[in-house]
């Protein structure tokens, strides 16, 4: 059995080593355009923050995919996937399957407007961007688009001393990730460290001679040095598309819940392909490692003809901002609209919490001030454990040893709250 793999990234990664689990003798190759091992994304704000080396976000060395008995192709763009004779080409060789894995990931989108080409326009994807940024020497930083990638990346550069503008065009930070509420206390723990926010501006340009002066928006225009785009991402599904693997209406890779393509022994795992949400079913798009890891198991399984399935897309998205803990599990309104929602929420001092529930099932969570109680609800939402044994389960384990489970609730057809 010879199994390809296009990607070196999470999911590709993981689902090498998946394969390797199963059979000690299935010949395992591995494609990635850029030339260095797997590395950690998540790191990479750390390393803007100057917190730690850049080598260490790599996560693996040359003698590991050696231990692993894995090939390695880095610096190789595949070039062309040919599914009628199972093979691709690379370079100017042709390599053959019994089994192919796309895990080509996905890249940040810099929009195709006036500046947005000068010198000190960057993004947050690899560690050649880090260092691109820190060569760079930035003072003054706008980064466009507050997903978790712009907060943080605002955060590591304050922590570098730069003024630092966060433009988001959505009418509250975090827009997939959080609701109002908890969104505008996050704001004001950003704008406590004096990094600017604005929300509900659209950039319309950068201007400059030869470098970034100015960012302009819909609204003002903003003096910096440099931009960081980081406004989301497109699917590299260029290869997949070219050989004839259906894309679906979102971008990504159709899959189903073996992972399979649309064509016999094709699979596809990570950033790149849509599958269905585990609470709506409907097709979604999931950029996070955990997602990856286990979309990656399941393609390798199947490779490897171990029926396994995939239970769906449930984000799972825990981080520090400004060294307060934040998470946010599971769907939050604007991913429930249409649903009768029912918001059951807390506030204190020093902690807030909300849980989203709809027909007595739990379907998200969202919490700044605490870690406690995340794995609980994760495997609730996952397994659709009703609120009212959630309630139970989560009182006696003492998960949220400081939350009333039992306080003042609304229900209300999807609506800002």
């Amino acid at each position: 059995m010879r199994v390809l793999i296009i990607g070196n990234g999470a999911a590709g990664n993981q689902a090498a080593a998946c394969i390797r689990k199963h059979s000690s003798e299935c010949e395992i190759v591995m494609f990635a355009r850029e030339s260095f091992p797997e590395y950690s994304a998540c790191a990479l704000p750390d390393v803007l923050a100057g917190w730690i080396p850049l080598d260490k976000t790599f996560l693996k060395t040359s003698l590991d995919y050696e231990q692993l008995q894995i090939k390695t192709c880095f610096g190789q763009e595949v070039n062309n996937v040919d599914i009628n004779k199972q093979c691709l080409e690379a370079g100017d060789k042709k390599y053959y399957y019994d089994r192919l894995i796309m895990a080509t990931g996905s890249q940040p989108i810099i929009p195709k407007i006036d500046g947005s080409q000068l010198n000190g326009n960057f993004v947050v994807k690899t560690p050649q961007d880090i260092e691109r940024i820190i060569d760079h020497k930035p003072t003054r930083a706008v980064i466009v688009g507050a997903g978790n990638i712009g907060v943080e990346t605002a955060s590591a550069l304050r922590n570098r001393g730069c003024i630092v503008y966060l433009i988001e065009m959505q009418d509250r930070i975090m827009p997939l990730l959080y609701d109002k509420k908890p969104a505008d206390i996050i704001q004001t723990m950003l704008e406590q460290e004096d990094i600017r926010v604005f929300t509900g501006e659209r950039v319309t340009g950068v201007a400059g001679e030869q470098q970034v002066e100015r960012l302009l928006t819909d609204q003002q225009e903003i003096e910096c040095d440099t931009v960081i785009w980081a406004a989301g991402v497109r699917q590299n599904v260029e290869l997949a598309r070219k050989a004839g693997l259906k894309i679906g209406g979102l971008g990504g890779i159709e899959v189903n819940k073996y992972m399979q393509c649309s064509e016999p022994g094709v699979f596809a795992c990570g950033d790149c392909v849509q599958s269905p949400h585990v609470y709506t079913g409907k097709p979604s798009l999931s950029l996070l490692w955990s997602s990856a890891k286990r979309q990656a198991d399941v393609a390798a399984a199947n490779c490897m003809g171990k029926l396994d399935e995939y239970e769906g897309n449930c984000s799972v998205v825990i981080e520090e901002i400004m060294g307060i803990p934040c998470v946010a599990i599971g769907l939050n309104l604007h991913g429930l609209a249409g649903y009768e929602t029912e918001v059951i929420e807390h506030e204190s001092e020093d902690l807030y919490y909300r849980l989203l529930a709809v027909d007595d099932r739990v379907a998200g969570f969202q919490c700044v001030g605490s870690l406690e109680g995340t794995g609980s609800i994760f495997t609730m939402i996952k397994k659709g454990t009703p609120l009212s044994e959630a309630r139970k389960l989560l009182h006696n384990k003492g998960s949220i040893s400081t939350m009333a489970w039992y306080m003042d609730s609304s229900r209300y057809i999807f609506g800002e709250y």
